[in-house]
């Protein structure tokens, strides 16, 4: 097989360089995570990694790379299996320090201790925390396959935004291939599994190819050229299941960032980029129009014509969203040119109706001269009419696969106002302050690593603090924070959010033993629902975790005996919380699971469930406030329950710009001078009742 490199490097300063450049930005851009999974075939705990680190990818589009390394005991294949192992795995495996399979690293980084290994559920915290960092350098790259002598030539450009903490840095051009079916001891599918990501070949060796100039301002493109062979160690090489992905390392371990392409014509050529100062989650209200507004620009020299296609994600039915570009109003596609490095202002609009949803709209921004370069994207998010959010865990796929038991639930119980989203969807909700609307939030952690990241528990300490209530459940939640034991994720944050606000003390890990969940009698709320089931939903690994109640907390729920305790509740003095040392999903009981949710439903809400709850809301204020448009000042009729509460203001954006102290007079006079012109809305908090909230016109 053929080899070759060819180089040339340039080294300039920002100023001139901008015209030379060709793939990559010169702009600094967040780091990408590379994570290098080890991985086997005799390996039954392998294939929950590969979902893993799948997950990962999909949540996180053009901010990953994963290639999945066959290496170890678990990757020696037995007589007549495929040997899927090369020459590069054990030295990179030696340089780890891990001691079971799967494990990974992302980005050979450090996170704790001395060694890079983490074990599977700590890899979407560890990639979380990189893609946060910014790059030194950008890394850009064109694949090109010549199908009659099979030879792939790999451009590779870098851009440095900054110094390099060290001189030398190495690129590292690596073949990976999908769709590679053969044996697994895990995941059910014999000698049919689907293996992605494989690391075929390193074509820039062990360590990659040394880079000597990683300075501010300097611009570096190399060219290697690679005959693929028909097959490795008899595994055939099928260049259309392909990627090549590149990374830049600091020596042998700490990697910068990295990306990959398709091997076969394949580019991550940088577009451009859609950017805004403002927050991409806003909370909305009914009949009222949502303004997302940011910039599109373009990193193609001159002028060059862009596609521009709004996509809806779990968007409620009635729900208005349009686009806008060059002051035209578009639903679905529209295409504009853009001039190189000029912006272009864009708007994103939504109206919601009644109906209480929580949607993705993707604005995907195309170029048309350069197809196979990767889209842009640019994400906005409404919350609007929502009471109860479910929570998905970002640390695996297994807390998603189990949403729709929480939506049953919540649903036999005859709420309509929920929504599902994901625990960083929710941080970010929380950090924007879109979340005024929503009372309880039903973490659905289920069986994933980290349970919560340290950002997570700082925003639903937030929450919590401002009033509103929180069910979690999952097993191994408490293990992961509390035990301390080696692959938990446990942080001083994450403790001081298990310890003081759950008010939950961790005891053991829990065994397939505990399979019944027994209500304790004596508690006023749960003391009556039946026995429970609790089953194996995750393959044989069934760990109903032993808790117990701290200072103020009640337990709810047992396991067979009342020696172990599986469910505690806390009433603190501005919120309401109920955690379960099991998930929900694995209770097989249907009456069981959705009786438990209605009764924390209705806790959690201090008592009002449905119809009840709704007029409880509304109860606070009696009518729309008058005048309206208001000018200088309005008037709010309030009920007697709501006396000595305070009015709350909120702009479009969804931020408090005014509050009002009640007093002792059913109608209310709220001066309006310090307010411009424009949409707001309203409500009262009275105790730990909130109305719904009214929008209020001010015209000046």
């Amino acid at each position: 097989m053929k080899q070759l490199y060819t180089l040339a490097i340039v080294f300039a300063f920002i100023a001139n360089t901008a015209s030379a450049q060709v793939l990559v930005s010169t702009d600094p851009m967040p780091k990408n995570a590379v994570l290098e999974e080890f991985t086997g075939i005799h390996c039954t705990y392998c294939p929950d990694g590969h979902a893993i680190a799948q997950s990962i990818l999909d949540n996180n589009p053009g901010r990953v790379v994963v290639i999945a390394i066959h290496q170890g005991t678990f990757a020696s294949p037995s007589a007549g299996e495929p040997d899927y192992r090369t020459s590069f795995g054990d030295a990179i495996a030696g340089q780890t320090g891990l001691n079971g399979y799967p494990s990974g690293t992302v980005n050979r980084h450090v996170f704790s201790g001395s060694n890079t290994a983490l074990n599977r559920g700590a890899w979407a915290g560890a990639c979380d925390q990189i893609m946060q960092e910014t790059s030194p350098v950008n890394v850009g790259i064109a694949s090109q396959y010549n199908d009659a002598t099979r030879q792939l030539t790999i451009d590779v450009e870098l851009y440095y935004t900054a110094n390099s903490a060290t001189a030398n840095n190495f690129i590292n051009v690596v073949l990976i291939q999908d769709s590679i079916y053969g044996p697994q001891t895990g995941g059910g599918a014999g000698s049919n599994y689907r293996h992605m990501h494989m690391l075929r070949h390193m074509i820039t060796g062990q360590w990659g190819d040394q880079v000597t100039t990683t300075t501010q301002g300097s611009l570096v493109n190399r060219s290697y050229t690679y005959t693929v062979p028909a097959n490795y160690n008899g595994v055939e090489a099928l260049v259309e299941n392909m990627k090549v992905a590149v990374f830049v390392a600091q020596g042998q371990q700490e990697i910068i960032t990295g990306d990959f392409v398709d091997a076969i014509g394949g580019t991550n050529l940088f577009i451009g980029e859609m950017t805004s100062e403002e927050p991409y989650i806003k909370r909305g209200y009914q009949g009222v129009e949502t303004d997302f507004s940011f910039s599109a620009i373009s990193n193609i020299e001159e002028n060059s014509t862009f596609e521009f296609t709004l996509e809806a994600e779990n968007s409620p039915e009635g729900w208005m969203p349009v686009f806008y570009i060059d002051g035209t109003e578009y639903t679905q596609t529209a295409t504009s040119q853009l001039t190189q490095n000029e912006a272009k202002p864009i708007a994103i609009k939504v109206t919601p109706n009644e109906a209480a949803g929580f949607p993705v709209f993707t604005l995907k921004m195309k170029s048309v001269e350069n197809p196979s370069a990767p889209a842009k994207y640019y994400k906005v998010m409404l919350v609007s009419g929502v009471t109860d959010l479910v929570v998905n865990g970002t640390g695996g796929p297994e807390a998603k696969l189990h949403q729709q038991k929480y939506i049953d639930g919540l649903a036999a119980s005859g709420i309509t106002s929920y929504a599902v989203t994901d625990a960083n969807a929710m941080r970010d909700m929380i950090n924007a302050g879109a979340h005024q609307d929503i009372f309880t939030c039903w973490m659905n952690i289920a069986w994933t690593f980290p349970a919560l990241s340290d950002s997570q528990a700082e925003a639903l300490m937030s929450f919590m603090d401002e009033g509103h209530s929180v069910f979690i459940a999952g097993q191994d939640i408490g293990w992961d924070i509390m035990s301390g034991q080696d692959g938990s994720n446990g942080t001083a944050v994450t403790q001081n959010f298990y310890t003081n606000y759950l008010k939950a003390i961790y005891l053991a890990d829990g065994s397939s033993a505990n399979n019944r969940l027994n209500a304790n009698t004596s508690d006023p709320i749960f003391g009556a629902v039946a026995q429970g089931v609790i089953t194996d939903v995750y393959a044989g690994n069934m760990y109903p975790e032993e808790i117990n109640a701290g200072t103020g907390a009640e337990v709810i729920f047992n396991y067979n005996t009342t020696a172990k305790k599986a469910a505690i509740k806390y009433d603190g003095e501005t919120y309401r919380s109920i955690y379960f040392g099991i998930g929900l999903e694995m209770l097989s009981t249907v009456a069981v699971r959705n009786e438990i949710i209605a009764l924390s439903r209705q806790w959690l809400s201090d008592g009002m469930v449905n119809v009840e709850y709704q007029h409880a809301m509304d109860a606070l204020t009696t009518g729309q406030n008058y005048p309206n448009p208001a000018s200088d000042f309005t008037f709010i009729n309030v009920t007697e329950e709501g006396l000595g509460g305070i009015v709350e203001i909120y702009n479009i954006n969804g931020t408090k710009v005014m509050e009002s102290q009640i007093g002792n007079r059913l109608v209310q006079r709220i001066n309006l001078e310090q307010l411009p012109s424009g949409i707001y809305t309203y409500r009262v908090i009275a105790g730990n009742k909130i109305s719904a909230s009214r929008k209020l016109l001010i015209a000046k």
